[in-house]
């Protein structure tokens, strides 16, 4: 997004943290100021931001990248965008995406997934990792897989940790049968990476297709709060 929109002089965007205005509040919904004292200490942090797999289960996707992690803050306004239809909050949640840019450099994807939802072959009223997915589709000019579909109703974040791989394996399949999938890098985009049990069945539904790669970036790593 670039500049302030016309009618953002008539009616500002107010931060939905403070309720002060400025040319931040405007873009991300998060005025300068909440933003300096929220997100740039995890910016300053040097760290790839790579979620380090777990040696205890057999993994299908090859690596997670995350750009934020979830704590008291982040909760609240991932919240808001979720639930509360503040969309601008997602321009928020995607700062820092083109960092990672530089990890993909040696392997781009050749495909971007986003994680369905719900049942709809559409997002439940508005997906949070959309504004990441379409930006990642115009750094790298590259399609969207629409064949992935969720086919159970159940809320994975309702459930506990064994229950959650359980629900994964029956929770998605894809809807064609004869896509040409053989030697690609696919890239899973989703907004936030608790157990892995979601991106890992994915993943491998994926390596069953025979992809040779299964990257994912995500916006929030849960466990910071």
């Amino acid at each position: 997004m670039r500049g302030v929109s016309f009618l953002s002089f008539f009616f500002p965007k107010f931060c939905v943290n403070c309720g002060n205005s400025d040319f931040f509040s405007e873009i991300t919904a998060v005025c300068k100021p909440c933003t300096k004292q929220n997100y740039l200490p995890q910016k300053q942090i040097e760290y790839r931001r790579q979620v380090k797999p777990p040696l205890d289960r057999f993994l299908f996707y090859d690596q997670v990248y995350y750009l934020q992690i979830r704590n008291k803050f982040e909760r609240t306004l991932f919240q808001s965008l979720k639930f509360e239809n503040e969309r601008l909050l997602a321009e928020y949640f995607c700062l820092g995406h083109r960092s990672l840019f530089r990890e993909f450099q040696r392997d781009n994807p050749d495909l971007l997934v986003l994680v369905p939802s719900s049942t709809k072959s559409g997002p439940r009223p508005y997906h949070a990792s959309i504004a990441l997915l379409n930006k990642w589709k115009k750094l790298w000019k590259i399609r969207e897989d629409t064949s992935l579909r969720k086919v159970s109703s159940d809320k994975q974040s309702s459930l506990g940790f064994e229950n959650r791989f359980f629900h994964a394996k029956k929770a998605f399949q894809f809807t064609k049968s004869d896509r040409i999938m053989e030697g690609l890098h696919v890239l899973i985009v989703d907004d936030i990476f608790t157990t892995g049990a979601t991106v890992n069945e994915i993943a491998r539904l994926y390596k069953q297709a025979g992809v040779r790669k299964v990257s994912c970036v995500v916006l929030l790593l849960s466990g910071g709060d």
